[in-house]
């Protein structure tokens, strides 16, 4: 059964690429909802980590959110990613705006490349293009999504328009050559991400594992950083927010890498705050517990 989901996975791709392609940001917006409702109905894990969010976070924070309407953001932004991936610089620019860019120009200035600290709200596959189309050089950290063909079909749809795709997995010395050559690189920290260097850090009231290897690179050789984010805007629209870079000098001592991961979680929580069914609820944000934390049920 693995083997034959393997196998099916490239053509199953190609084929939501295809549909995706011919429609109209209307129908892309009704074809969100239905697989919104859909995907709410179907049993299965990430139901019972909903619940457990809204539980113990949503409920706490005042914030309300429909399973029905988290799913059918995160459909309505894959689609739009791969709608717009088709369409000229023109169009893009006219669906997606950008504001704050100034920002990101006074930090690449330095030189030193720039760490773009954002998370899996809205659309966020169509911020690298809209900061590229900006006049900069833009790469993204990911993680490979499939297996050998499907995992090359996905890294080139990210990588079409001249991002430079780094698999997280690939090292240091890798996302190192990329800002050298004065690349704003965006790195998605609002997940507990398994396999890299994370601490505990307050996350809408709770304690969360945060990647803190941002933080501590920025720290370490003196490289800008900056948060942004995308949100949706109306069928088929966009607003990139480009936030000013975070002064680093506050930071250098002791603690201070994990002080900065806590105070870019912080910015994201805001984002999740304003509107809450952008944010991926169905992810175990906050599954993993401090030692001294009980299990959340």
């Amino acid at each position: 059964m693995r083997r034959l989901r393997h196998a099916m996975a490239l053509p199953a791709a190609r084929t939501m690429v295809a549909m995706a392609r011919d429609m109209s940001p209307e129908a892309a917006g009704a074809a969100a909802s239905v697989i919104g409702a859909i995907a709410a109905m179907l049993p299965g894990k990430s139901r019972s980590v909903f619940r457990i969010n809204r539980k113990h976070v949503m409920v706490p924070n005042g914030l309300e959110a429909s399973l029905r309407n988290v799913y059918g953001n995160l459909a309505r932004g894959m689609l739009d990613f791969l709608r717009l991936n088709e369409v000229s610089d023109d169009v893009f620019r006219d669906a997606v705006e950008v504001r704050g860019d100034r920002y990101m120009s006074e930090a690449l200035e330095k030189g030193r490349g720039v760490l773009a600290i954002t998370a899996h709200y809205s659309a966020w596959e169509l911020i690298p293009r809209a900061v590229s189309l900006q006049g900069h050089s833009v790469g993204v950290v990911t993680r490979k999504v499939g297996r050998g063909s499907t995992a090359r079909f996905v890294d080139g749809l990210r990588a079409r328009h001249g991002t430079v795709t780094i698999d997280r997995g690939s090292g240091l010395a890798r996302l190192m050559r990329v800002l050298r050559d004065n690349v704003a690189v965006g790195i998605l920290i609002d997940q507990d991400t398994m396999g890299v260097e994370s601490d505990f850090v307050d996350f809408l009231g709770l304690p969360a594992r945060t990647p803190t290897g941002p933080a501590q690179l920025a720290l370490r050789f003196d490289i800008p950083v900056l948060t942004l984010h995308i949100s949706g805007k109306g069928t088929g629209r966009y607003l990139v927010e480009i936030d000013s870079p975070v002064e680093l000098e506050g930071y250098r001592r002791g603690g201070g890498a994990l002080e900065l991961t806590q105070d870019l979680t912080s910015r994201i929580g805001e984002w999740v705050i304003e509107d809450p069914e952008q944010w991926i609820w169905v992810h175990e944000r906050w599954a993993r517990r401090p030692g001294w934390a009980p299990g959340l049920r």
